[in-house]
Order: structure tokens, then sequence, then C-alpha cells
């Protein structure tokens, strides 16, 4: 089997590079149907894959990043030049060369079904290499009319394995049981950030609420992206942390930004699936979840809010804080790695239970029937994280709207 697609995308946001073409080939070979296989009836499926393509995405943050642009400012900013009032035009800063951020995808896969499918697997190896990213990063001083710039900087790499497991466990005339896992591993590293060679220094990204200019991630070659960047925490000989005191990681003599260390990532190293139906007679039961293992979280409430609790001593929101987090600082330490924490997880996202009555009534010749059932959605969540939610995209828990759980 072959099959090969060639796809042209314009976007009004790139000035100069408006368009993308992106190809992509997949080879398939269905081993099953050869003569060697066609009659050994235990394997029921095999097929080979191979993938080869090319994808796009423009998304920048904003409509006209790449052209010149005046801002006529607002009232409030005017201001009187000899009797004359003058209304302030500022010009904004862009980049003109934009382009589309592309992403090449490898792929080798495996399909295979047992006993008529009764037991089916799916096994892929998988190499993601993505060019030119679009990023929001600093620029030099007096290099445009901006601080930060949307740009193309920098190349990724995503290498993973991904397995998928189905089976029909029980199948007789009144019950039927299936049950589906899947796994999936995922290695991430940043292989460039600059136009040039030189790919000494990261960028930072990760702003957190409190203080001001406060980052905790950096995106730099070698490591994965927003790998946490923060300052080493000391302890005390309880094991309480000491405020204000971190480890002189460079052994100079002094605490600054050159003692900050890369501390884990917000992506997980594996996820899970999994889920099972059961039927007996007209009862019907269903089960589903997910989880997570190797993702990281700053978890941002506790520190940028643990400071309240000296200000309502003895209150009820005093003690709330303090149940969910224990307050050991005089000062605000939002750069430490104390706030970093093991957010992997395993969660029960929803159970149904269900029974049918098959004959309700008559309807001239045929039986009205009734389904009653059962739903709990977002059923417990098995964590260490001490945060509302161990599933924060981006790894800095600041402003997630807690998920309800839904009878």
């Amino acid at each position: 089997l072959i099959t090969a697609t060639i796809r042209a995308d314009g976007t009004s946001r790139f000035q100069n590079n408006k368009w993308g073409i992106f190809p992509s080939v997949a080879l398939g070979w269905n081993i099953k149907n050869e003569s060697f296989l066609k009659n050994f009836d235990p394997i029921s499926t095999l097929k080979l894959r191979l993938s080869w393509g090319e994808t796009g995405q423009q998304e920048v943050g904003g409509y006209y990043d790449t052209f010149a642009q005046f801002l006529t400012n607002q009232l409030g900013s005017y201001y009187f030049f000899n009797d004359k009032l003058i209304t302030p035009i500022s010009a904004l800063g862009y980049s003109a060369d934009l382009r589309w951020e592309t992403t090449t995808t490898y792929n080798v896969g495996l399909d295979l079904g047992f006993w008529n499918d009764r037991l089916t697997a799916n096994l892929d190896l998988y190499r993601r290499d993505t060019r030119d990213i679009l990023n929001y990063i600093p620029v030099p001083a007096l290099s445009n009319l901006t601080n930060y710039l949307n740009t193309n900087i920098g190349d990724m790499k995503n290498l993973g394995v991904e397995l998928g497991l189905n089976a029909i466990l029980v199948e007789t005339r009144d019950a039927s049981w299936t049950a589906g896992f899947n796994v999936a591993y995922n290695y991430n590293e940043i292989t460039r950030l600059t136009a040039s060679e030189d790919n000494a220094t990261g960028v930072e990204t990760g702003g957190v609420s409190g203080g001001t200019g406060n980052n905790v991630q950096m995106h730099q070659v070698g490591h994965p992206m927003r790998a946490f960047y923060v300052y080493q925490q000391v302890y005390d000989e309880y094991g309480r942390p000491i405020s204000g005191v971190y480890v002189d990681r460079n052994n100079d003599g002094i605490i600054n930004a050159d003692d900050k260390y890369f501390f884990h990532k917000p992506d997980a190293d594996f996820t899970f699936g999994f889920n099972t139906n059961f039927t007996w007679k007209n009862w019907t039961a269903a089960l589903s979840g997910h989880a997570a293992l190797g993702n990281w979280v700053y978890n941002n409430v506790a520190s940028d809010t643990e400071m309240l609790a000296d200000l309502w001593t003895n209150s009820f929101v005093s003690n709330r804080l303090a149940s969910a987090w224990d307050s050991y600082f005089s000062q605000a330490q939002y750069t430490s790695d104390y706030y970093i924490s093991n957010a992997s997880f395993l969660k029960l996202d929803n159970f149904t239970l269900g029974y049918t009555i098959p004959k309700l009534f008559k309807v001239g010749e045929n039986n009205a029937t009734l389904n009653i059932f059962g739903t709990v959605q977002n059923i417990c969540t098995l964590t260490k994280y001490k945060g509302i939610d161990p599933e924060v995209y981006g790894g800095i828990d600041g402003t997630l709207y807690p998920r309800p759980r839904t009878f």
C-alpha cells in the first residue's frame, strides 16, 4: 500500500513567507496476506507501516507580527506643544521574516492481531524533528522597537514509542468483557536555539505570579523544552527549608544567577491510558482512566500566597494555607526548587453503570425498551502533589480552574 499527499498552507500572518509546502508519504505491507502466513490461523492481522511527513504551524499569538505598525496613543498620553494638542504615535516592534514552524515525523509501526483479533496490538516508534520554532523571546537592546519579539528560533527533537493493546476477555451469549491499555514514552530535547552555532546561553520562560520578572523555566540546548531553572534550596538538620539560603553551586562565594540549575521538566516521561467494558445480560458497566509518570509542577499558588499566612494568623484562611503547604519562609522565594514537586498521577476518569429493561411495553408489534444508567466523571486522582490538580500544561500551577466531579 502507498499513500502520498502534498499540502500547501497559506497564512496572512507571515508577510514575506506566506506559503508553506508540506509533503508526506506512507507505505504499508499486509504481511498476513502473503502465502507463508495466509493459512496460519493464530495470527489474524500482521501489517508493517512506514511513514514520513511534514506539518506546519503558524500560531504566533498575534495577527500582524510581520508588519510595520504604528499605534495612535489613547487619551491620557496626549500633550501640548506651543498650545497645540499633540497625539503621540508609537512605532511597534515586528519581525518581517517570520515563517512556518515545520515538524518532520518519521514513523515505523506494526499492527498485530491474534485469534481472529480477540487480542490486538499496535506498536509505533517515531522521531519528530521541529525546526524554525516560533517563540516569544527577549531581543538585544536597540535592535528593535520592543524588548520581546515573536521569532523563529531553534530546533527540537522528540523520540518516542507507543504501544496499544486491546483484548476481548470474555465473549459468550450472556456476557462480554473487553479491555484496552496504552502506554507511550517520549524524550524531548532542544538541539539549536540561535541562528549561529553559539548555544551557550538559553532563553528564559515560565513567568510566575509574584514579584516582577520572575521566570522559573529555561529553553537551552541539550535540555527539554521548558525545563525548570531555579536555585537549589538549603535545608536545616530537621529537613526544613532555610529562608533565603541557596546552594553556591559554582563555589564562587556569592549567590547569583550563575548558581541556578536545571531541575526536572514539566512533561511526563510515560503516559498511560486504560478502559474496560463489561456486559452481563441486561447490565452494562464501563470504566476508564489515565496516568502520567515523570511530570513535575511548580506550585505557583503556594509560592505566591503562603506569605499571606502572616497576615491572617489563626484565621480560617491561614489554617487552610497551612494545611495545603508548610510555610517556613520569612520572605518570598519564587525561584526556589522547593516549590517544584513530582506530579505523577493516576486518574479514574469515568465510570458508568446501566440496566436495560428490554420489554417495557408493547408498541404495535415491537417492544419499547428503557435504559437506566448512572455516570460519575472525574472520580478520583491518586498523587503526591499537594496542589489542586497535578495535570498542568506547561508545568506552572497558577490559575488552574478546578475540574469538577460530575454525577
